[in-house]
């Protein structure tokens, strides 16, 4: 059985091998912030932080093994460290001497100190990608369940910001053309520097709007574009309520992904419910169940299971009821993935590709 659950200090050497598969921005390759990040989401889970200030790690195991892992950060945006975005708007001019009208492609830098809640983070073991329990979808989708679970304490509006379509040396050509000329910096040094302090990007970067018709063509067509690995993440994200925001990221264009908390559609399919009676046969559908009763440290757990509806909540089947420790009548998060009404989870489209800023 599939468990995910909430990140536990000793997952550490496991995680930092996972992290090593992108070494991004929130889930770096580094044991030490690795450490800190465990230590924060620890906090995060049991109450001790405050909902905006909030990071929470959840990790897919395997069996023993851990071959996977998902964010959710309480919120992308704040006084202390401010989102940065370009945001892309459109200027119009017009010259009646050459009745000529024309518009403009504009990259606007912009900070937001107020932010949505992010979801990011999502890195699956490539030997675990194309498996038909739809692993990615689970690490994906789980994040949903939990907000649903504990609506009040995540913002209004979820982001979900994408990798674009790099170099094979990993190297940005936004970066290369307007970035690096501005700092200084290539682009792993900026992006190493920027996930403790974006000061520099406030105080070197133009205020003033930039026009992309003086960027080269290679620069202008990657804008805002989603890498093909990462094509099937921006159909999944598309099919559950979320479109781009017009906004890229200034380091290396990849597009920000929005929906509205309570209009994203596994949000809306979660609810809390009870125990009701072990599954005798297959069920009418599978779903993601989740337990927050704590056991040897985790307080919070999900499983794919088989259900069954009825009157006084949902029967599951006997392994998701030893695997979580319920008993009868404990409470459960749920999200219906199939059954009645609802798309086959497991003819859905493929769960490959990355999130950007694990």
């Amino acid at each position: 059985m599939y468990v995910l659950r909430e990140v536990h200090p000793r997952d550490l050497d496991e995680l930092l091998d996972v992290a090593f598969y992108l070494d991004t921005l929130n889930l770096p390759a580094d044991r030490e912030r690795l450490a800190s990040l465990i230590e924060e989401s620890r906090q995060s889970f049991s109450g001790e932080l405050p909902p905006r200030k909030r990071n929470y790690v959840f990790v897919l195991n395997s069996g023993e093994e851990l071959v996977g892992t998902c964010m959710i950060i309480g919120q992308h945006g704040t006084f202390e460290r401010p989102a940065v975005y370009f945001k892309i708007v459109e200027e119009q001019k017009y010259s009646r001497t050459l009745d000529k009208f024309m518009v403009h492609t504009v990259l606007q830098l912009t900070f937001e100190f107020d932010g949505a809640t992010e979801i990011g983070g999502l890195v699956l073991d490539p030997d675990f990608q194309g498996h038909p329990m739809k692993l990615g979808k689970l690490l994906s989708f789980v994040r949903f369940l939990f907000i649903g679970m504990h609506r009040e304490w995540f913002r209004d509006e979820i982001v979900a910001e994408l990798l674009p379509q790099l170099n094979p040396d990993g190297s940005s050509d936004l970066w290369e053309c307007l970035g690096a000329n501005f700092t200084e910096l290539d682009y792993r040094e900026a992006d190493r520097i920027s996930r403790e302090n974006i000061e520099f990007v406030r105080s070197l970067f133009p205020q003033t709007p930039i026009y992309t018709a003086l960027l080269p063509q290679n620069v202008r067509d990657k804008i805002g574009v989603v890498g093909e690995p990462t094509k099937p993440v921006e159909t999944m994200l598309r099919s559950i309520g979320f479109e781009w925001d017009r906004s890229i990221d200034p380091f290396d264009g990849g597009p920000s992904f929005v929906c509205p908390t309570d209009e994203c559609r596994m949000v809306q399919r979660t609810h809390r419910s009870a125990v009701a009676g072990v599954l005798v046969e297959r069920g009418e559908g599978r779903a993601l169940v989740a337990s927050t009763k704590e056991r040897d440290g985790i307080r919070f757990r999900a499983v794919l299971a088989d259900y069954e509806r009825n009157p006084d909540g949902y029967a599951l089947d006997a392994e998701t009821i030893t695997e979580l420790g319920l008993e009868q009548g404990d409470d459960i998060g749920i999200m219906p993935l199939s059954g009645e009404d609802i798309e086959d989870f497991h003819r859905a489209d493929s769960d490959e590709g990355e999130w950007k800023k694990l």
